[in-house]
C-alpha cells in the first residue's frame, strides 16, 4: 500500500512539473505602457520580440504592431504640432484681426489637430489588438500540449495508466 502511495505521488509531481514548464506571455498595461509576464517574471518588450521572432507567424503579429505604433506616434505628434499653431491663431495679437477673423483663422488648425487625434488612437488601439493576437497566438502553442499523455491500458494483470511520451 505506501509503494502504491510513492508511486501516485511520483506519478502527480511529474504532471505537476509537466503542467507548469509552460512559458505563456501575459501583459497588463501599466502607467507608463504595457508590462510584460513570462509566467510570473517580469520581462522586457525586447525580450518578448525575441522570443516572438522564432515563430513566423507570431512575428509577423509583432511587426504588425510596431509598425501601427510608428504610424500612431507620427500622428499624434502632428495632432500636437497642428494644435499649437491652431492655438496661437487663436492669441493672435494683431490688431487689425478681430476675434471672429481669429476664430475663423484656426478652425481648420484645430481641426486637423481632432482628425490627427482621432487617426492616432485609431492606429494605437490597432497596434495594441496587433499586440494582444501576438501573444494570443504565441500562447497557442501551449494549449492541450504536455510532454507526455497518461492512457489507459488493460492487459491480463488489470487495468491501468501508462504515461506515453
Amino acid at each position: 500500500m505506501k509503494y502504491l502511495k510513492v508511486k501516485l505521488f511520483l506519478v502527480l509531481f511529474v504532471v505537476v512539473i509537466a503542467n507548469s514548464m509552460a512559458q505563456e506571455i501575459t501583459s497588463f498595461a501599466s502607467m507608463w505602457g504595457m508590462e510584460y509576464y513570462q509566467d510570473d517574471q517580469k520581462i522586457t518588450k525586447k525580450d518578448v520580440k525575441d522570443l516572438f521572432s522564432k515563430n513566423e507567424e507570431v512575428y509577423m503579429h509583432w511587426k504588425k504592431a510596431d509598425t501601427k505604433e510608428v504610424v500612431a506616434g507620427v500622428a499624434l505628434l502632428g495632432q500636437f504640432a497642428v494644435g499649437i499653431w491652431g492655438i496661437s491663431e487663436l492669441i493672435n495679437d494683431d490688431p487689425n484681426l478681430s476675434n471672429r477673423d481669429k476664430a475663423k483663422n484656426a478652425i481648420g488648425p484645430l481641426a486637423g489637430s481632432l482628425g490627427a487625434g482621432i487617426i492616432g488612437a485609431i492606429f494605437l488601439n490597432s497596434a495594441n489588438k496587433s499586440r494582444k493576437r501576438a501573444i494570443l497566438s504565441y500562447n497557442k502553442q501551449f494549449d492541450k500540449k504536455t510532454t507526455f499523455r497518461l492512457e489507459p491500458v488493460a492487459n491480463g494483470s488489470g487495468f491501468g495508466l501508462a504515461i506515453k511520451w
